[in-house]
């Protein structure tokens, strides 16, 4: 009983960047932007996310249209590659440098502010996923995890160090996974090769939405983590090649 009561306090701890309480971030405007970042053009980050999302419709048309389990079994393979492929080679890169604010709510990327529920949602709002943005985005990290994924793609870690965690991240494989703090939300994003990024709205060092090596990012640091591998979640997949609407269950804020 001991044991279970624990677990509730810690869990009741989890909540998004936006749940937290936060002192305002003095770099509201963000660093320097480099040539890279004033190169984005709003209109082009559109026009690709409607490039990506014609591709999924005739990817879905595709997949409705399989007649048996091993066809089916590919098209939703070839779903997971391009959902990979629009959040690595677009989203990601669009929202970069955007500043994070604990009240950051922007549509647009590099336009006012995020924070970190914000950016988990919004992202894959962008790269097509049907959701409830603002009452997910509200929510603590782990009920993120848990209306995005099934116990049977979720691992959980109590006291381990960063370096530990990212090294058993790495064994479940390469993939996108979404990961829950005590005080944080985010993106892991583990490689063929092993490297294991952590694709976030930052409150700690720039301060903005940045990717970078998991191992190095002061906001890993976490008493409990919890993670949801999102990609290998066929359900996960299906529902975001079919447009299906993701409901939200256990949601402890309201719209």
């Amino acid at each position: 009983m001991k044991i279970n009561v624990l677990a509730l306090l810690l869990l009741a701890g989890l909540r998004g960047c936006f749940a937290q309480t936060a002192t305002p971030d003095a770099n509201t405007t963000g660093p320097e932007t480099p040539a890279a970042l004033a190169a984005f053009s709003a209109p082009a980050y559109r026009a690709t996310l409607r490039r990506f999302a014609a591709r999924r419709l005739r990817l879905a048309a595709r997949y409705r249209q399989a007649a048996t389990k091993p066809a089916r079994a590919a098209r939703l393979e070839e779903a997971r590659q391009l959902l990979l492929t629009a959040l690595d080679s677009t989203v990601f890169p669009a929202w970069e440098g955007t500043p994070w604010a604990f009240y950051g709510t922007t549509w647009a990327p590099r336009r006012g502010s995020i924070a970190c529920g914000y950016f988990v949602t919004t992202a894959l709002h962008d790269a097509g996923l049907r959701l409830q943005r603002t009452v997910l985005a509200k929510q603590a990290s782990e009920v993120i995890v848990k209306n995005l994924t099934s116990e049977a793609h979720i691992t959980r870690y109590w006291g381990v160090a960063p370096a530990d965690f990212v090294r058993q991240v790495r064994a479940l494989g390469p993939g996108l996974y979404v990961l829950g703090l005590d005080f944080h939300v985010a993106f892991l994003r583990v490689r063929e090769g092993g490297a294991v990024q952590m694709v976030h709205s930052s409150y700690v060092g720039p301060g903005t939405v940045v990717r970078e090596a998991a191992e190095s990012s002061a906001a890993l640091e976490s008493k409990y983590r919890v993670v949801g591998k999102v990609s290998e979640d066929d359900v996960f997949v299906r529902r975001w090649l079919l447009g299906e609407a993701l409901a939200v269950h256990g949601a402890t804020v309201k719209e």
